[in-house]
């Protein structure tokens, strides 16, 4: 994970200073599509400002755009010479070509093994089976055979064995405020108020497991096409729009359409490589190709339902002249449930919430969960919210398989730890699964964890991902997909290096009404598209949306909404950050454009 430390500090070596957030974004974005490290990084820099004759301090958000893609092509252009090559060299192996695979000394081993007799067996070589460390008894069983190799000792899978982690440990900015939104003379600590929380919608609530890998692809076509048809609704009501036209057919005059943003091919999307895709009703679901040109600012990504005006004299390319706006959903607080407005409540609560990963990459201890429930315990908020990954399936050790118990009973100890620390306080613990999740269904949307012996618990709820919650008629969001990082990397934006990006891509989000919109979605993603289109669109605009990213993160204002990315508790070997939040509802808020939490909530983003 590259962080804004490592690419400040490289730099720094070149006498390069970047004070400009958005600069550091987009750096770690070519970190992350690129895969370079942040050595490699400046190096490649610093070669392209000589090689274009540029100051190395000269560090704009237009030549970073230039930057990618050269290391985009000159990395795809390197795979597929590897590639090539592999091609080129798979051939049959022969017996002529042993001598290329063995060389002079395992030869010699070889032919030592065949010499000897059983007689002479205790002369041969032990440098591979003396064991480096006497073996424990305790931990000998008929299923466990000692062995000299202490990645396979029993000492070595048990998490409570693992060596804490040196970098964490020796952190010295732990409670330090990062960002923050709102009052920050904020009490944090819980209210002990009784909260009511709820599915904001119970028939779009995900509650349980459901059978997945049956989609076929004409149900998937269908769904894709209803969304198109939707949203199409709801934007011709937005702005008044009378009918929409097939985009696909020449005409001489503008006219409106709508359809799903895509690439003629496989790649980054870019203002060349636009298309429009429209419905099986208006133009049977063919594409069209779009062109941009007098279009002076617009921000697109694959999977976006855009309406638009334009011309298309050829039936060859539409000539777009305007994009229209997208449409909002009200929030909760203004819905008119059966004629009757909603009871606004005033009574404050308190949050905290964390994304994992809750454990560094060298450590199985989990010394950054500790941390927080330490903190849990201290301040007593009125909700937890632990958004996954628990038993990450990135983490070394459960990668390598280096663990005594099972992930399920990982996880399980995880949670016992968690809810055993906080019994004695009024705090409602809400556990998201994550994609990552090694123990869990891998697929989107992602059903909630069952776990016996705590379905009573009132103080206990298990959540799908993604969903909306409603605690005292505040909705809240939630989803520990990392979307904004997924739409970040397929977005292609006119001007380039428009301010606030991250603002930019949660209004995608709200816009498009889907935890989710983007389309086709990243590869760690497995979507069930029906049901996704039953379980991962809003029924409102929520007051407080939770977005945990490996961006960076942020506290902010996004079309009425009070937004938090609350980063992750750990990156890499060293601590990361959680989110605090005290929520105060106004109960005369009338205007219905902002959420009644907005005025009066404060939001904090704290170093662990």
């Amino acid at each position: 994970m590259v962080t804004d430390e490592e690419i400040e500090q490289e730099f720094g070596e070149f006498s390069i200073k970047i004070d400009d957030v958005a600069i550091l974004d987009k750096l770690k974005d070519i970190c992350t599509d690129c895969q370079l490290t942040p050595e490699d990084l400046v190096s490649e820099w610093v070669a392209f400002a000589q090689t274009s004759k540029l100051e190395n301090n000269d560090i704009k958000v237009e030549l970073l755009e230039e930057f990618e893609r050269k290391q985009s092509f000159e990395r795809n252009k390197k795979l597929q010479t590897q590639f090539s090559k592999h091609e080129g060299s798979s051939r049959m192996v022969t017996k002529d070509d042993l001598d290329d695979y063995i060389n002079e000394e395992d030869a010699e081993d070889m032919l030592d093994m065949y010499c000897q007799t059983p007689r002479n067996k205790k002369s041969l070589k032990r440098a591979l089976t003396t064991p480096e460390a006497p073996n424990n008894k305790r931990h000998t069983t008929l299923s466990r055979t000692p062995g000299p190799n202490t990645a396979f000792s029993p000492s070595s899978f048990s998490p409570a064995m693992a060596t804490p982690s040196v970098k964490y440990g020796s952190r010295h900015n732990a409670g330090d405020v990062v960002c923050s939104f709102g009052s920050a003379t904020s009490n944090w600590k819980g209210t002990g108020a009784a909260l009511r929380i709820t599915h904001a919608d119970e028939e779009i609530a995900l509650t349980e497991k459901f059978r997945y890998m049956f989609q076929k692809q004409a149900d998937k076509a269908n769904v894709l096409n209803d969304m198109i048809d939707e949203m199409a609704e709801k934007l011709q009501k937005e702005h008044g729009i009378e009918e929409f036209a097939d985009m696909t057919s020449s005409s001489q005059v503008d006219v409106n359409v709508v359809g799903r943003v895509c690439c003629d091919s496989v790649g980054k999307l870019n203002a060349s490589s636009l298309m429009l895709e429209g419905s099986l009703d208006l133009c049977q679901g063919q594409q069209v190709k779009v062109d941009l040109s007098n279009v002076q600012q617009f921000a697109l990504f694959p999977g976006q339902i855009i309406a638009a005006r334009g011309l298309n004299s050829t039936g060859q390319k539409l000539v777009i002249n305007q994009i229209y706006k997208g449409t909002q959903l009200p929030f909760y607080s203004s819905l008119d449930k059966n004629g009757k407005t909603l009871h606004k409540t005033s009574d404050p609560f308190t949050m905290m919430v964390a994304a994992g990963p809750f454990t560094t990459t060298d450590s199985l201890m989990y010394e950054p969960l500790t941390d927080l429930i330490n903190v849990a315990q201290k301040d007593k908020p009125d909700v937890l919210v632990l958004l996954g990954p628990f038993v990450d399936a990135k983490h070394d050790k459960i990668e390598n398989g280096d663990l005594e118990e099972t992930y399920e009973e990982l996880f399980k100890r995880q949670v016992g730890g968690i809810l055993k620390a906080l019994e004695k306080q009024q705090t409602t613990v809400v556990f998201v699964p994550s994609q990552r999740d090694v123990h869990h269904d891998f697929v989107y949307p992602q059903p909630p964890f069952l776990i016996d012996g705590y379905q009573d618990n009132k103080n206990v709820h298990f959540v799908s991902d993604p969903c909306t919650l409603l605690i005292n008629n505040v909705a809240i969001g939630l989803t520990s997909t990392d979307i904004l990082l997924n739409l970040g990397s397929e977005e292609t934006a006119s001007p380039p290096g428009a301010s606030d990006r991250l603002g930019r891509l949660v209004k995608h989000i709200l816009y498009q009404h889907s935890y989710y919109p983007l389309h086709p979605p990243s590869e760690e993603v497995n979507m069930d598209y029906e049901k996704y289109s039953a379980y991962s669109f809003f029924s409102c605009t929520p007051d407080i949306l939770i977005l945990p990213s490996d961006l960076r993160y942020f506290t902010k204002d996004v079309l009425g909404g009070l937004c938090v990315n609350p980063g992750r508790l750990t990156k890499g070997q060293v601590g990361g950050t959680y989110a605090r939040l005290h929520v105060k509802p106004d109960s005369t808020h009338t205007d219905i454009s902002m959420s009644h939490v907005l005025q009066n909530s404060s939001a904090q983003v704290v170093r662990i």
